[in-house]
């Protein structure tokens, strides 16, 4: 499992990226303002082997927007989207593999919200101290 070297770095890309006002959260506060963007759930699969430790790790971003219709919502996965397709630099580790999985917008049960889910995959290599 890696710490939260890799949410730092997403994080920080999209702050400097400025994607939703830099309004991206790992809690969401109370009364936050729309949008906004929730680091969400992350899975960390060991898929290393006897020459090299290399972990697969999927993070879900959370788009959350109360404009009307889903035309925000997909404009943020979209700005989302691009911002991370530059390689990103993780504290600790080698980026092996870095890439877009997918996304999903949906309409939240309080029939105001729209909620964007969009997912990514990283291949990370520990690096070797000296």
């Amino acid at each position: 499992m890696i710490g939260a070297q890799l949410q730092d770095a997403i994080r920080d890309r999209l702050v400097a990226q400025n994607i939703t006002g830099g309004r991206i959260y790992d809690r969401i506060p109370p009364n936050a303002v729309f949008p906004y963007v929730a680091i969400g759930d992350e899975q960390s699969i060991d898929d290393g082997d006897q020459c090299a430790d290399i972990f697969e790790v999927y993070v879900d971003l959370h788009v959350w927007s109360r404009a009307d219709g889903r035309y925000e919502a997909k404009e943020v996965g979209e700005a989302i989207r691009k911002a991370l397709a530059a390689d990103l630099t993780v504290a600790d580790y080698h980026i092996i593999l870095s890439e877009f999985e997918n996304a999903r917008i949906l309409d939240d049960p309080d029939g105001l919200t729209t909620h964007g889910v969009i997912t990514f995959r990283y291949l990370l290599q520990p690096v070797l101290a000296p």
